[in-house]
Order: structure tokens, then sequence, then C-alpha cells
């Protein structure tokens, strides 16, 4: 199949998966609210009286409590279930009352697993999150390089994902974004593993995953990680020190070593202009997948997610990548362009990549390439 086609019969089918707002249409739904909310859910009936509240299922449950309601000048009651039961209902609509985005992303991923993939979003106007300012030329800007990338993509979920990558640049809206069934990072086929030598690329003080990766490479496996601001790099390495596999940098990756001056923000940092007004910033030293290869025996895989410096770090690890061909877990998210650069320079690279896409959140972060050669 001609992949300019598919492309664009993607771009034009994609359903839109977690609309804020409800249709006149929607009948017969099942509600999830946090039990914090159940008060609510009477105004939800008022404003929305054509619909018929079928089953109250609850992200925190922990009791079935009894909700009583009023439609129509009539009183009914219904008791609330637990999630485990929502594939049960296949004939209602699924619709989500006051959705807190973290847990929203954490569901929708366990209800991929079920194939239930289309949520209604409603409660908070506007919407507090999956929104930002529309690019409506970005696919007529660079849609010979956009056909290209998608063209790399391995399966039809990868090429669904690409799609409503775009989708979602064009139109402000992640609601068209489906939502992997696993979380960032961590593909079910592509990743560290027993015994690996791993680069990771942007920590921040917040190390889940950074755990994960020394747990998986486990002690025959080594993980160098790199975090370029040195109070973050400080509180990393107090917390990876369990972890003897694990050896934390304070330094940055770049397409070239030396300083510059990072910005750090409350969990994240990134290069920022040379400027020292700013009292967030700091000079931080820069070095290149490359020179850290160069006193290793290997590398086998590399994670990237270094704040829009992706492409940048990729290009100073040139060397390694074609040498070693290692598994790659590359963000794709912060700069729109990432979409379809990223892979195409990593294909010129190493042609033999496999390439996947994946995305975990319910907004416009978490979009991530994963490749295997």
């Amino acid at each position: 199949m001609n992949s300019k086609m598919s492309l664009s019969r993607h771009l034009n089918s994609l359903p839109l998966l977690r609309p804020w707002g409800l249709p006149r249409s929607l009948g017969h739904v099942s509600v999830l609210i946090m039990k914090e909310h159940l008060s609510y859910l009477q105004a939800f009936q008022n404003a929305n009286p054509a619909i018929t509240i079928e089953h109250v299922m609850l992200p925190d449950f922990d009791k079935p409590e009894t909700v009583s309601l009023s439609k129509d000048g009539k009183d009914f009651s219904l008791v609330t279930t637990n999630l485990d039961q929502i594939s049960n209902h296949p004939e209602t609509e699924k619709v989500f009352v006051f959705p807190p985005e973290w847990i929203l992303a954490m569901l929708c991923q366990k209800f991929a697993s079920l194939g239930i993939n289309i949520i209604w979003l409603d409660g908070y106007w506007p919407a507090p999150f999956g929104k930002r300012p529309p690019q409506p030329d970005f696919y007529q800007k660079n849609a010979r390089l956009l056909h290209t990338a998608y063209g790399f993509m391995e399966t039809d979920q990868d090429r669904t994902t690409f799609a409503a990558r775009i989708k979602a640049i064009l139109t402000g809206n992640a609601g068209w974004l489906p939502i992997a069934p696993f979380p960032e990072y961590h593909h079910p086929r592509i990743g560290p593993e027993t015994g690996d030598i791993m680069i990771d690329g942007g920590i921040s003080d917040m190390v889940g995953a950074q755990v994960q990766f020394a747990k998986a490479v486990g002690p025959t496996g080594m993980v160098h990680g790199f975090e370029p601001i040195g109070w973050m790099a400080e509180k990393a390495r107090t917390q990876l020190a369990p972890f003897a596999q694990y050896h934390l940098h304070c330094a940055g990756l770049g397409e070239t070593s030396g300083e510059v001056r990072f910005a750090s923000l409350r969990d994240s940092s990134h290069i920022c202009a040379n400027s020292s007004d700013d009292q967030n910033t700091e000079i931080c030293r820069l070095t290149t997948i490359d020179e850290i290869a160069q006193n290793l025996a290997k590398v086998d895989c590399i994670k990237l997610d270094v704040e829009g410096s992706e492409l940048a770090a990729l290009k100073g690890g040139i060397e390694t990548i074609k040498k070693f061909r290692p598994k790659l877990v590359i963000c794709l998210y912060h700069k729109p362009e990432d979409l379809f650069e990223i892979p195409i320079y990593l294909k010129s690279l190493v042609p033999e990549y496999k390439m996947h896409l994946a995305h975990s959140s319910c907004g416009f972060t978490d979009t991530i390439l994963y490749a295997k050669a």
C-alpha cells in the first residue's frame, strides 16, 4: 500500500478518543467518577437530561455505595462498582466526570488492553488538560518528510499513533492520541535487559524509571545516567545508591562536549540562551554519547528524554549508534519536528532499525520512539 495514501487515510479517519463535552445523541452511559465527586452526580444528570446512567464505577473503589438520583421526576438508585466491570458493558458509552489527568492516563493504559479506546470527558470547563494552541499548517509544511517517517513505522498501531500525533499537533487536542497499554519508556519488547550496558539521558530528581532500568539490567549490567543540574543529580544519586549498577554523571548529553547554560524547572532541565539574568539557570557540563562509549565495551540501549535536545544528543553518538546498533528509547514530543526528523536521521545511520511509536499520557507529553535493529 502506498504510504502517502495510507497516512492521508489515517488522518481523515482517526476517531477522537477522549472528547471533552457530551453530544446530544449520547444515550445510555456508564459513568466513571472519583468517590470525592459522587455528590456532583445529580448535577451531571440534571445538566444532561437525555442521558440514562446505567452504572457508576469508581476508580478509587473501596466498597459498594448506594447513589440516589432523580430523572424526569422519578427517583432511582445505583450501587457503585469497581472498574473491573467496565468491559462487561459494551452496550454503554463510557463517561468520566471530573477526570483527574494522572489517573485517566493510568486507566487508559488498562482500558487499551481491554479494547476500550473512546472515553467521553466532562465536568471541567475549560478543559484542564490535553489542549494547546493548534498548528494547522504543520502537515502542509512538512508533508513529504512526514510521509517518509510514517513509512518507517513497523505496525498498524505504530502508524496510527504517528498519524494521531500529527492530528493532535494540527488541532491542539491530545485526545486523538491512543494511549499504549504500558508506561512510558517500557515497551514490552524494546528496552534494557539483563546484562545490558545502557546510556540513560535525562534523569531529573524523579527516579522511578531509573530504578526500573537498574533492575532490568541487573547486577551483571550497567546504566550510565546523565543529569546536568547539580542539585537534581545529587538528589537522584542518593535515591539510586542501593543500585551499584547505576552510575550517575552530573552532565548533559549533546552534539559536542563543553559547557552550556541550562534552565532548571520543577522536574526537568533544558539548554537555554546564554543569559545570566535568570536565577533558575546555571552553567553545566555537556558531553557526548561517543565520548562516553569510548570507555565502554558495548552499548546495548540508549534512552533519551533531554527536553528537546534529543536530535543533538543522537548526533553526538553517531559512531556509537553505527557500531553497536543499540536499542533506542527516544522521546519525540518536545518539538513537533522531532516526529519526522529523528526517525529519518536514525534510519540514515542504521537502515535496519525497526521503529515503533507509543504514547503514554492524556496530554502532549510521552510520545516515544522505540527502535531495534
